[in-house]
């Protein structure tokens, strides 16, 4: 049974962009991935005291508007479904239970992007989510830079799994400002996407 290579993307997507897609798209075609999963959060366990400013049901939408031309490309409701905050280790223990019972070889892969390893090792089971799904980190730099609170195992993993890019300079935050100032943001966000937003009043 050949063996899926699977990318998993989470985040807020709060909301999702084109530094998003890029950096999804980037890592799909440099290991030839076969499927790229983007799983929104609940709520990040670094963010309890900053809710996302839009609603799961909202969040979801958008992604999946966002990689609707991308075949390969889906969104999971999972994490928008679980009370309280998202544990990736948890998401990706579910996926590979799901993919037994359905009689599939998976590896899954985490997608991150370079601002995400200063917080890596503070992520529960961190070391038992690299060995699960070992990390694809999309950088400028194809050297990592590899913090004191790494262990050895995550350094490997880290080292392994960076993969050099151009890197989109774009914030959800960034975009919700210029979203409240009425001031244009197609070349940050998908058409579908702002769409959405702007029938909803968001």
């Amino acid at each position: 049974m050949k063996r899926k290579k699977i990318g998993l993307f989470g985040g807020s997507f709060d909301p999702i962009h084109f530094g998003h897609l890029h950096l999804a798209i980037e890592m799909f075609e440099k290991h030839a991935l076969d499927r790229v999963l983007f799983v929104p959060a609940q709520l990040s366990p670094f963010k309890r005291q900053a809710s996302p400013q839009f609603n799961a049901k909202d969040r979801f939408e958008m992604v999946r508007l966002a990689i609707e031309p991308l075949q390969q490309f889906s969104v999971l409701r999972c994490e928008i479904e679980r009370e309280g905050p998202s544990y990736t280790i948890d998401t990706v223990r579910k996926l590979y239970e799901e993919a037994d019972q359905k009689g599939e070889s998976w590896q899954l892969h985490l997608i991150l992007g370079e601002d995400a390893l200063v917080d890596l090792a503070k992520w529960k089971e961190a070391d038992n989510l690299v060995r699960l799904a070992p990390p694809l980190i999309g950088s400028r730099m194809s050297e990592p830079k590899i913090f004191s609170s790494y262990s050895s195992a995550m350094t490997q993993a880290v080292q392994e799994g960076m993969t050099k890019i151009p890197v989109l300079e774009i914030s959800s935050t960034i975009i919700r400002e210029r979203l409240k100032k009425k001031l244009f943001c197609g070349h940050l966000v998908p058409s579908l996407v702002l769409d959405y937003i702007y029938s909803r009043s968001l």
